[in-house]
């Protein structure tokens, strides 16, 4: 027999009941199908590994370079890019870019190809198993196991909870408050335990496929595509940034867009702080600093 709640909710989790961070992180958790990586269990496996890579962004994304310098929370980066790409033209993968910073910092991943990490509150990033231990199924298997809910065992879950709720508060539109303060007090807390407990399943599964996940995410990846490769890094530092000609117009009349790329550009080390040029002299600058474009 069809169920109500099958029609009503497919395959997903209520919104709702949950904030919006601990929305997203309990969506890859019950979806078994990506894992997160951070410095302290990356460390572990494939040591300190130092590094440079280019990263793009655009003059009012200046503050999540600034947060990001120094800190434990990762940047995705790249060295190589297809040279019809995006990349190539000093443009970001989603946005109009234009401010190109190379930087120097730990390697956390890498992998010749858009691995398509998602970064979570916390600077975790989320990549997928498949990328990692070359098996789509290895964590779910392992979350069977360990008896960590799937979607559908936590779609159960949530409307267990709220009939057993319902029943206590009863119909009463009075009663609303306190049935959905209820509600959401049982589903968090038992969604910060699931986290907690995927998580750990997910660090003793990256050390215990040790040879593996350095082989998948360390190892240096000479193959090129028409896309780019991703570099996670982490404790990044600014040793230039170029800007594009056409970005540089915007800092007229831009002053505080101004003052906060000056301020990055202080703390560069590089020979050359800050660039200012066309896309053919960008290209220059990249390859100068060890970037390729790959013509395949």
């Amino acid at each position: 027999m069809i169920k109500l709640k099958d029609l009503l909710m497919e395959d997903w989790i209520e919104d709702k009941w949950y904030p919006a961070h601990t929305r997203k992180t309990l969506d890859w958790v019950l979806n078994q199908k990506t894992i997160p990586i951070y410095p302290k269990a990356m460390e572990k496996i494939i040591g300190k590994i130092p590094i440079t890579s280019f990263h793009v962004t655009t003059l009012d994304h200046l503050d999540n370079v600034k947060k990001l310098l120094g800190s434990k929370k990762s940047m995705s980066t790249f060295t190589r890019a297809g040279k019809d790409s995006q990349l190539a033209k000093g443009r970001g993968i989603q946005t109009e870019g234009g401010v190109i910073f190379w930087l120097e910092g730990t390697l956390l991943a890498r992998k010749y190809m858009d691995m398509q990490s998602e970064p979570d509150k916390t600077g975790r990033r989320w990549i997928s198993s498949t990328i990692v231990f070359d098996d789509p199924y290895l964590v779910a298997s392992a979350a069977k196991r360990k008896k960590i809910p799937d979607r559908n065992e936590w779609r159960d879950y949530e409307w267990e909870t709220k009939d057993k709720m319902m029943e206590k508060f009863g119909t009463d539109a009075d009663n609303i408050k306190e049935y959905e303060a209820a509600v959401k007090e049982i589903l968090n807390k038992r969604a910060s335990e699931v986290i907690a407990d995927y998580i750990d399943l997910t660090n003793k599964l990256l050390k215990k496929h040790k040879k593996l996940v350095k082989k998948n995410l360390s190892t240096p990846g000479e193959k090129g595509s028409v896309w780019w490769n991703e570099i996670l890094i982490y404790g990044a530092k600014i040793k230039e940034i170029f800007v594009m000609s056409r970005v540089a117009k915007d800092l007229d009349w831009s002053v505080t867009e101004r003052d906060k790329l000056e301020k990055l550009a202080s703390l560069a080390t590089g020979n050359d702080p800050i660039t200012v040029g066309t896309p053919t002299k960008y290209r220059k600058w990249y390859t100068d600093r060890k970037g390729v474009f790959d013509d395949v």
